[in-house]
């Protein structure tokens, strides 16, 4: 076999290897989600308090304050995103990125916890796994 061939089957199971492990990470999360949907059955409303700009590397942080039998909590997630595409007419010329949820200081946003430990807790709406 000819060392191009060579470099070039290299490079191909590289690059099968990178993507099958990515898609594991989002079947791994995915799932993780879905579980703490199922049981984190306690909901109340929080008051985003804190907000750590996202940028081209890294995504949007909301950090929640929660209260829950007189007791205040405090959680954080990525902001996820949707796309829509942006068109001229029929012709479509690119895309834009919208946060699932707010990702404003005194917004308020839908908490789930665990209620056995509400502690634990996600935001409701944020929901995906676009936070680019």
């Amino acid at each position: 076999m000819s060392d191009g061939v060579m470099i070039l089957l290299t490079f191909g199971l590289i690059a099968l290897l990178g993507g099958g492990t990515t898609a594991l990470v989002l079947v791994i999360a995915k799932r993780a989600r879905a579980h703490k949907e199922q049981t984190y059955t306690g909901a109340t409303t929080g008051t985003i308090v804190r907000v750590r700009p996202g940028s081209t590397d890294r995504p949007t942080v909301v950090y929640v304050r929660y209260e829950v039998e007189g007791t205040e909590y405090e959680c954080h997630e990525t902001v996820k995103l949707s796309s829509e595409p942006i068109k001229l007419g029929p012709i479509p010329i690119g895309q834009r990125k919208r946060g699932k949820i707010p990702s404003s200081v005194g917004s308020t946003v839908r908490v789930a916890y665990l209620p056995s430990d509400p502690s634990k807790a996600i935001l409701t709406d944020n929901k995906g796994l676009m936070n680019v």
